[in-house]
Protein backbone atom coordinates (compact mmCIF):
# COMPACT_ATOMS: atom_id res chain seq x y z
CA UNK A 1 0.00 0.00 0.00
CA UNK A 2 2.91 2.63 0.67
CA UNK A 3 4.41 1.60 -2.77
CA UNK A 4 2.43 4.35 -4.92
CA UNK A 5 3.03 6.75 -1.77
CA UNK A 6 6.83 6.45 -2.22
CA UNK A 7 7.04 6.32 -5.89
CA UNK A 8 5.17 10.08 -5.80
CA UNK A 9 7.22 10.90 -3.04
CA UNK A 10 10.62 9.93 -4.93
CA UNK A 11 8.83 11.82 -7.85
CA UNK A 12 8.30 15.11 -5.77
CA UNK A 13 12.00 14.67 -4.57
CA UNK A 14 13.95 14.42 -8.16
CA UNK A 15 11.54 17.34 -9.32
CA UNK A 16 12.69 19.75 -6.43
CA UNK A 17 16.48 18.13 -7.02
CA UNK A 18 16.15 19.74 -10.32
CA UNK A 19 14.76 23.07 -8.99
CA UNK A 20 17.38 22.79 -6.44
CA UNK A 21 20.07 22.41 -8.97
CA UNK A 22 18.44 25.00 -11.60
CA UNK A 23 18.78 27.72 -8.12
CA UNK A 24 22.39 26.64 -7.78
CA UNK A 25 23.49 26.70 -11.13
CA UNK A 26 21.64 30.82 -11.79
CA UNK A 27 23.19 31.72 -8.22
CA UNK A 28 26.56 30.45 -9.25
CA UNK A 29 26.50 32.91 -12.24
CA UNK A 30 25.29 35.74 -10.52
CA UNK A 31 28.49 35.29 -8.27
CA UNK A 32 30.46 35.31 -11.30
CA UNK A 33 28.70 38.05 -12.71
CA UNK A 34 28.92 40.12 -9.59
CA UNK A 35 33.04 39.15 -9.07
CA UNK A 36 33.72 40.88 -12.78
CA UNK A 37 31.65 43.61 -11.66
CA UNK A 38 33.88 43.64 -8.93
CA UNK A 39 37.15 43.37 -10.97
CA UNK A 40 36.16 45.85 -13.30
CA UNK A 41 35.33 48.70 -10.50
CA UNK A 42 38.87 47.73 -8.83
CA UNK A 43 40.36 48.77 -12.23
CA UNK A 44 38.55 51.57 -12.55
CA UNK A 45 39.18 53.04 -8.82
CA UNK A 46 43.13 52.23 -9.71
CA UNK A 47 42.61 54.41 -12.95
CA UNK A 48 40.87 57.21 -11.39
CA UNK A 49 43.49 56.79 -8.25
CA UNK A 50 46.54 57.18 -11.23
CA UNK A 51 44.68 59.99 -13.06
CA UNK A 52 43.85 61.75 -9.44
CA UNK A 53 48.26 61.08 -8.73
CA UNK A 54 49.33 62.86 -12.19
CA UNK A 55 46.70 65.57 -12.09
CA UNK A 56 47.62 66.24 -8.55
CA UNK A 57 51.56 66.24 -9.82
CA UNK A 58 50.75 68.43 -12.84
CA UNK A 59 48.74 70.78 -10.33
CA UNK A 60 51.91 71.28 -8.24
CA UNK A 61 54.73 71.59 -10.44
CA UNK A 62 53.97 73.55 -13.66
CA UNK A 63 56.26 73.57 -16.30
CA UNK A 64 58.21 76.71 -16.33
CA UNK A 65 57.26 77.15 -20.03
CA UNK A 66 53.41 77.74 -19.81
CA UNK A 67 51.91 80.82 -18.89
CA UNK A 68 51.62 81.94 -15.32
CA UNK A 69 47.83 81.54 -14.50
CA UNK A 70 45.90 84.48 -13.95
CA UNK A 71 43.60 84.53 -10.36
CA UNK A 72 40.62 83.34 -11.72
CA UNK A 73 42.56 80.27 -12.48
CA UNK A 74 44.03 79.91 -9.16
CA UNK A 75 40.80 80.03 -7.25
CA UNK A 76 39.19 77.51 -9.69
CA UNK A 77 41.89 75.38 -9.28
CA UNK A 78 42.25 75.38 -5.76
CA UNK A 79 38.20 74.96 -5.00
CA UNK A 80 38.97 71.72 -7.73
CA UNK A 81 41.81 70.15 -5.75
CA UNK A 82 39.65 70.86 -2.35
CA UNK A 83 36.76 69.27 -4.08
CA UNK A 84 38.60 66.13 -5.11
CA UNK A 85 40.39 65.70 -1.59
CA UNK A 86 36.21 65.01 -0.10
CA UNK A 87 34.91 62.21 -0.06
CA UNK A 88 33.59 61.02 -3.47
CA UNK A 89 29.45 61.81 -3.25
CA UNK A 90 27.16 61.81 -6.60
CA UNK A 91 26.03 64.86 -7.03
CA UNK A 92 23.84 65.83 -9.97
CA UNK A 93 26.00 67.38 -12.90
CA UNK A 94 26.23 71.22 -13.17
CA UNK A 95 26.16 73.34 -16.30
CA UNK A 96 29.74 74.32 -16.95
CA UNK A 97 30.72 78.01 -16.42
CA UNK A 98 31.91 80.10 -19.21
CA UNK A 99 35.85 81.29 -18.09
CA UNK A 100 36.37 84.77 -19.45
CA UNK A 101 39.58 84.66 -21.83
CA UNK A 102 42.48 87.69 -21.06
CA UNK A 103 43.28 89.51 -24.11
CA UNK A 104 46.87 89.91 -24.02
CA UNK A 105 47.56 93.77 -24.85
CA UNK A 106 49.77 94.52 -28.28
CA UNK A 107 51.02 97.73 -28.90
CA UNK A 108 49.99 99.99 -31.66
CA UNK A 109 52.08 100.84 -34.53
CA UNK A 110 51.32 103.74 -36.82
CA UNK A 111 50.51 103.41 -40.72
CA UNK A 112 53.93 105.05 -41.36
CA UNK A 113 55.47 102.28 -39.22
CA UNK A 114 53.28 99.43 -40.96
CA UNK A 115 54.39 100.52 -44.22
CA UNK A 116 57.91 100.53 -43.43
CA UNK A 117 58.34 96.76 -42.59
CA UNK A 118 60.28 95.20 -45.27
CA UNK A 119 57.50 92.55 -47.26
Amino acid sequence: GQEPFLKSMLCKIGHERVLLHDLLNKMEMEVQQQEKLKNLLKELQKSAERDQNEAKHLCENIPPYLPKPTRSCITGLTVKCEEQTRDVEPERPKKPTKETKSIKEVPLITIEEFESVPA
